[in-house]
């Protein structure tokens, strides 16, 4: 007598198991949900409410009632995502504003006039640096020719030794030998401390820097003993006319439109790479947001550095340390060094 043969497990004796572990698995994203959100919240509570540290110790009691006590569970449970939809609304609704008291390297936002060809930057930062906390506060206007404009250079610059991050910034170049420094960074209020943490929570504006490099780059070469790189960027000069127009235009917008600094989004690196998405209508300046020390790299792998032929970004990159002081150089004596031993390949295409 032929029987047939019957599979020792059937589909349907499958479907619980697969129900119960499809619960377990949508159980687990809720809880890490919950849980990324509500260290974000604490955040938010400590940083920008009164009496945030005592409001935060309050709601990890009530968390921690919630698992004691299971019968309230699902009240603590519903209660903390509502807690954590309001903070959110409040977080979104938190102002940026200029009507603060800011400290002197932060205290005055720049302005861009263009006028056909010239343009007109005021409040450019020219400090006179004795030491690093010892200056000079000065700022002056200066006038340049847009059809002058002809390099862009662009700074990487290390501290403590720190090789995946860096602060980076760039600085406009015209015929005339002239240069205009620019750097995104932290719009600090008196009394209060930079840090990577409370720059999450909106803690600090965001300014845009044009200076002077004597002040910007020899701040961190001959006082702050940073390791700076300089590298020349590879753009034609209607991009980058295209380029400076776009930061003058966000530069601008900050004095009505205040705006936050973020750590990871809007930070001295993210800022330039989309100005460079946004107003030269391409993808192709990619560099690495967060771990920014490395963006370099990332630049020469694209081909937006400029080199000698054959050269590789180590020769490159030793090519353009400029050092960190110890050599008891300035800053001007620096960039006569690092102009002297430029050279461009002739041959190498420039982007359009």
């Amino acid at each position: 007598m032929n029987r047939s043969a019957r599979p020792l497990f059937s589909s349907s004796m499958h479907l619980p198991s697969l129900r119960h572990a499809g619960l377990i698995a949508a159980r687990v994203l809720m809880f890490a949900a919950w849980f990324g959100l509500s260290v974000w919240a604490a955040g938010v509570v400590f940083y920008n409410v009164w009496g945030g540290a005592v409001l935060v110790w309050l709601y990890v009691a009530a968390m921690a009632c919630a698992f004691v006590f299971r019968r309230k569970r699902p009240v603590f449970w519903r209660a903390s995502w509502g807690v954590l939809a309001l903070l959110l609304a409040y977080y979104l609704c938190i102002p940026a504003t200029n009507g603060k008291e800011w400290q002197p390297s932060w205290s005055r936002l720049p302005a861009v006039e263009i006028n056909g060809n010239e343009i007109v930057v005021k409040d450019v930062r020219s400090f006179v640096y004795r030491t690093e906390r010892d200056f000079d506060a000065r700022y002056v206007t200066r006038r340049f020719d847009l059809d002058k404009l002809s390099t862009l250079d662009f700074a990487v610059s290390h501290w403590d030794g720190m090789e995946f991050v860096a602060h980076t910034m760039l600085s406009f170049g015209f015929e005339d030998g002239r240069h205009l420094a620019l750097s995104v960074e932290t719009r600090l209020p008196e009394g209060v401390e930079q840090g990577t943490i409370p720059g999450l929570y909106k803690q600090f504006n965001v300014i845009y820097i044009l200076a002077d490099e004597e002040d910007l780059f020899g701040l961190r070469t001959s006082y702050r003993k940073e390791d700076m790189y300089l590298y020349r960027i590879n753009i034609g000069r209607e991009n980058l006319k295209k380029a400076f127009l776009g930061f003058a235009e966000k530069i601008n917008s900050l004095h009505e439109r205040p705006r936050y600094y973020n750590t990871v989004t809007a930070n001295c690196t993210t800022e330039l790479v989309d100005t460079f998405k946004n107003y030269l209508g391409v993808r192709r300046w990619q560099w690495t947001p967060l771990f920014n020390g490395m963006c370099d790299q990332d630049a020469y792998d694209r081909g937006e550095l400029l080199h000698l032929p054959g050269e590789n970004f180590r020769e490159l990159k030793k090519r353009s340390f400029l050092g960190h002081g110890g050599e008891g150089l300035d800053w001007a004596a620096l960039r006569r060094r690092w102009e002297e031993g430029w050279r461009t390949d002739p041959s190498a295409p420039v982007k359009e």
